[in-house]
């Protein structure tokens, strides 16, 4: 039975179609099974810590209070109709990054406390736990937030034009949204004081970008990162980014700039149900800018 598989697989060979079909073959799989040297990333694709910043602006739009419960029959309160708060928001955030080793990266990242701070004449009744505001009560309120980490990236993807893997952080969120009425001296308050591991992904690619004597061995390609909260029954935290980046260098000294430009999406949601009923959601859109000093 073996000589005669092995006979039939000669006669087939000796067709010129399936001769060429074999040849096809044998050039798609060994290259993938032992690749040449010079799809390995180039050391300065890899080997390097960077020092960054991030500007983004965006619109915030949630809702703060007491879910229709038995034990409470409070109203979800929208961040801007009910509490007063503005719907523009200017985030800051600093990121340093190492790479000891070609596949993992080491990264620390925090962003600057924000506080915003408003007042509006409401034109429903709100009930908290403990309070009512009537219908036409002027409700003062503020925000404050801010969040630092540390994370880890394993590039398990790694090429002279791209790179992409997973990575894990932990993430401490310190969120706040407090409202009241001065006046009567009432007030309610909602916040969030947490470290949450987080778990995602993300890809880069860079493509020769020659702009001339202007931007001497510029890069230009794709860059996303999607990050998740692993423990979405207490605390649901989500942070998307997808955008535009373009690496100039190296410059004068070994070192390369990198511009980054996209889209930016930030969620949070927390549920104390079990305990008071009380609820947070939050969510903004919005564009990013960074720059980035890879040595």
């Amino acid at each position: 039975m073996f000589i005669n598989a092995i006979n039939t697989i000669r006669r087939s060979l000796e067709r010129p179609f399936t001769r060429l079909a074999a040849i096809l073959l044998f050039a798609l799989v060994v290259p993938g099974i032992f690749p040449p040297s010079e799809t390995l990333a180039e050391p300065l694709d890899y080997c390097f810590a960077t020092m960054g910043f991030k500007a983004i602006g965006s619109r915030m739009h949630g809702r703060m209070g007491f879910k229709q419960q038995i034990v409470s029959d409070g109203t979800l309160n929208d961040l801007q109709q009910d509490l007063g708060l503005p719907r523009d928001t200017r985030t800051f955030e600093v990121d340093l990054s190492l790479r000891p080793l070609e596949h993992h990266v080491v990264r620390l990242f925090g962003r600057f406390p924000e506080y915003y701070a408003g007042s509006t004449v409401t034109p429903r009744e709100l009930r908290t736990r403990n309070t009512v505001y009537p219908a036409g009560t002027l409700i003062s309120s503020n925000m404050r937030t801010a969040q630092y980490g540390v994370g880890y990236d394993l590039d398990f993807l790694i090429g002279p034009r791209w790179f992409g893997g997973l990575n894990l952080d932990l993430r401490y969120i310190d969120f706040k949204v407090r409202m009241g009425n001065a006046a009567s001296g009432e007030e309610d308050t909602i916040a969030i004081d947490e470290a949450t591991p987080c778990f995602g992904a993300h890809l880069t690619t860079r493509f020769p970008f020659g702009l001339g004597p202007v931007l001497p061995g510029s890069r230009l390609g794709g860059y996303t990162r999607m990050s998740f909260g692993i423990m979405p029954n207490y605390l649901n935290y989500s942070d998307l980014s997808a955008g535009l980046a373009l690496l100039v260098g190296p410059l004068t000294l070994p070192v390369e700039l990198e511009a980054r430009f996209g889209y930016q999406h930030e969620s949070i949601f927390q549920s104390q149900e079990n305990t008071s009923s009380r609820v947070l959601e939050f969510k903004r859109d919005g564009l990013f800018f960074s720059l980035d000093l890879a040595y």
